[in-house]
This record gives C-alpha cells, structure tokens and sequence, in this order.
C-alpha cells in the first residue's frame, strides 16, 4: 500500500468498452481515495490519467487507441497507466506510445495502487490456468452518498471464462473463470448495505460460471443475499443463455429483491449460426417457450439481449431466422454489434466472411426491430409503478428495478433514496418520463 505518498496527486479515469471495465473502475477509484488521491473529471488537471481499455471488436480497440493519442496531445503534464483487455493483448507496442508510463495487464489490475507509485514499467503475465480464486477487496464501503460516488454497488463475483465462443477474444484476454469467495461475496453485500447501498450489481465476465460447480452457484448466492437485513435490491448483469434455468427464473418471480430484470448474451437466435459461434444453447424452442412464459408472469419485466449480426456463415436465412425469433420474445432494449474479426479466433480463419456492407444492413434492420420492441413494451408499462432509486436530483432521474431510465420533472429527491414513480411511455432522450407517487 502507498498511503501518503502520494502528495494529494489528482488522477483521472477513462474507461472503454464493457460493463465489467466501467465498474472495474469504480472499485479502482474507491482504492485509489483510501491512499490520498484526489479525483478529476478534467483531465488537463490531472498528473495521472488511467485508460482501461477494450479489445473485444476492432472499434473498441481503436477508440482506445484515440483516446491515448488524443490523451498525449492534451494532456501533456499527465503520466498515462493503461489497463485492461489491449494491455493485456499488446503491452510493448502500447509502451512505445507516447506519454505511456504504465501498461498494466489484467493478471496485475488489482495492483495498480502500487504500481502508480513506481516511475514507470510494463506489469505483465500470462493467465495461471490453475488459478481458480478472485480475490475482493473486503475492507469497509464507502459511503454512496458522495456527491460524486455512484448510488449502485458493482460487486465483480467473477472473472474470465472457460468456454470457446468461435469469434471471442476475451478467455484469452481475461483468463479462465476464477469466481470470488462465497464468503466474501456475503461479507461485501453486508458492507455495502450497511454504508447505505439501495442495489448491488453483481458483475462479471459470465457470472453464470460462479461458484465451485458443486453447491456454491449463481442460484444459491442469490438465495442467501436475499435473507440479508435491509431495504435493498439486487441486480444481475450479462447472462449466458446457458444460465437462464427454470430454477433462476423462479428466483426472480418469488423474490421482490431480485430486480425483475434479464440481460442475456444471445449473439445469434439461428441455430446454424449458433453451431458456427460454437455456443450451443440445445433446443432454442425451449428457451423462448420458457421466456414466454417469465413474460407471462412478470409482464412488465425488462428483457435485453446482446447480438452480433454478420458472423462468418451467416446468411439471409440464417439473419431471417434469427429476427423471426427475436420478434416472438419481445426485448425491451438489445445491443446490436457488427462482428469483428480478431487475429487468434476460430471465426478469424473462416472462409465465409460477411461483406461490410451487409453487416451494416443487418444491423440496421435489426435495430429497427428491436425499436419496435422497445415502443410496445413502453406501452405496456404506460401507467404501472415502480420504485427507483434517485441518481440525480436536478432534474430527479433514476432507475426501475425493470432497467428503464426515468426522469421526473418538476420534482424534489434527494439522491440515493426510494421514490415510487407512476411511468409514462412519452420519453426524453434515453429517459421515460415519471411522475411521482405521494
């Protein structure tokens, strides 16, 4: 630790890419103001910058790319650490940029604290294949109502992946799944609602792949945050299709504390394209029947899928399969990604590439589709309550446990409290608009 040696240096933080990065930083920054640092979001101000980066799509590696060049201009009294999936990938050539002091790979992240403290140098491993423990930071919370801190606890119960996927850098770029202590999962959720936690948002690679594979599952967890103490909620990030058992559905029907909200990692609903991702979900039918019937249970769930359109092999059909299926379920929102190609992928090598162009087309398409989607289940909920929990105060935004984005106008909160709103489907922006219920 380097406590006091850091003079009250102000650091700033850019992160790139997936949800996991953005909460890696959180947790980051949290350890970073237990040993002096000051924050800021103006990076001509700051002595260090930390740029956690992305690799997973060609884009993501070039927008990282642009930021450190950007970076190196603007901000030339800054030192610059890059972390996360590009470090990892290509830590020499990203060493050789200019104003790049630290490249910290993944297997060295949670020492950065340390490591900002040295001059300089690239802190880099290859993944321990015996590895099978995540290590947590199992020291006090801090409070969420810093004014600049963030009213949803991320809680990483996971890391890295032992599954193939044909177009998926990522196992090689975070690892095989190591998943944190059943223990220390417990100990941080007491903590963070203690400190005044209203939601925890357990993260990760895949969570579904937490726990020992015996008795300590994703499902067992769940079961023992909820007989936790508190007014608190608990939300699931990404899902592997894999994971969303009949017994996880029931979990979240009969538990108030899980949020009434899915996001599942689906790629493809074509079972052809399927077998080419190497992901193979079995029988699709069974897993929109067993949808249909969560929706039909919790009608005003929220629903969100990922997709890549284009993989190599995917044809018309292929694409028309998978919208065909895509409209029976009903997302309520979708990330649509265009696939990219990544040197040391089994996709990488196949012969039937896609066009860009057609990719493009495809994802447009499907992007209007799931628009339309997204406008029927605002209809649907047009009029329902929901609690949120305040994020801002001027104006009062926040989130329903259904993960939709509202804004109450003409409205007192304070932030990190419980406020019943009555939704409408008239938006604003990403926002739905809200009013409150006295």
């Amino acid at each position: 630790m380097v406590s006091g040696s850091c003079g009250g240096k102000k650091v700033a933080i850019k992160s790139i890419g997936c949800r996991t990065n953005q909460e890696e930083m959180v947790t980051l920054r949290i350890q970073l103001e237990k040993n002096g640092y000051a924050f800021t979001d103006l990076t001509h101000e700051a002595d260090f910058v930390i740029v956690n980066s992305c690799a997973v799509t060609a884009s993501t590696e070039s927008k990282t790319r642009r930021l450190l060049s950007a970076l190196s201009s603007s901000t030339p009294q800054a030192k610059i650490l890059i972390t996360g999936c590009l470090a990892q990938q290509k830590p020499s050539e990203l060493k050789a940029l200019k104003n790049v002091h630290w490249v910290v790979g993944n297997t060295f992240k949670n020492d950065i604290v340390s490591i900002i403290a040295q001059d300089d140098g690239v802190f880099h491993d290859s993944f321990n294949s015996t590895t099978t423990s995540l290590d947590l930071d199992t020291s006090e919370v801090a409070s969420p109502f810093d004014e600049n801190g963030k009213t949803r606890f991320p809680l990483k119960i996971q890391e890295g992946c032992n599954f193939r996927c044909s177009y998926c850098i990522v196992p090689s770029l975070r690892g095989p799944s190591r998943s944190a202590s059943f223990g220390s999962v417990l100990d941080l959720c007491k903590k963070a609602v203690t400190a005044g936690y209203k939601e925890i948002v357990f993260t990760g690679t895949h969570i579904g792949q937490f726990g020992d594979g015996v008795d300590a599952g994703l499902e067992r967890l769940l079961n023992e945050i909820c007989r936790l103490d508190g007014d608190f909620r608990v939300r699931l990030s990404s899902l592997d299709p894999r994971d969303v058992s009949d017994e996880l559905l029931d979990l979240i029907v009969n538990n108030d504390r899980i949020c009434d909200h899915l996001h599942i990692s689906f790629q493809s609903l074509s079972t052809k394209v399927l077998g080419l991702m190497k992901r193979p979900y079995g029988n699709i039918p069974v897993m929109l029947q067993r949808l249909k019937d969560f929706r039909s249970v919790m009608p005003f769930a929220g629903i969100g899928a990922d997709f890549i359109v284009g993989h190599p092999g995917e044809t018309d059909s292929d694409f028309q399969e998978s919208i065909d299926t895509i409209r029976q379920i009903g997302f309520s929102y979708a990330h649509i990604f265009r696939y990219s190609l990544r040197p040391g992928t089994d996709a990488a090598v196949m012969s039937n590439q896609v066009a860009e162009c057609v990719k493009t087309s495809r994802s447009g398409i499907l992007q209007t589709v799931i628009d339309e989607s997204r406008n029927c289940f605002l209809k649907k909920i047009d009029g329902i309550t929901k609690r949120i929990i305040v994020e801002s105060e001027n104006p009062v935004r926040g989130l329903t446990s259904n993960y939709i984005h509202v804004e109450i106008p003409l409205c007192k909160a304070r932030r990190n409290e419980w406020l019943t709103v009555r939704l409408e489907s008239l938006r604003q922006g990403r926002y739905c608009l809200a009013e409150p219920v006295r």
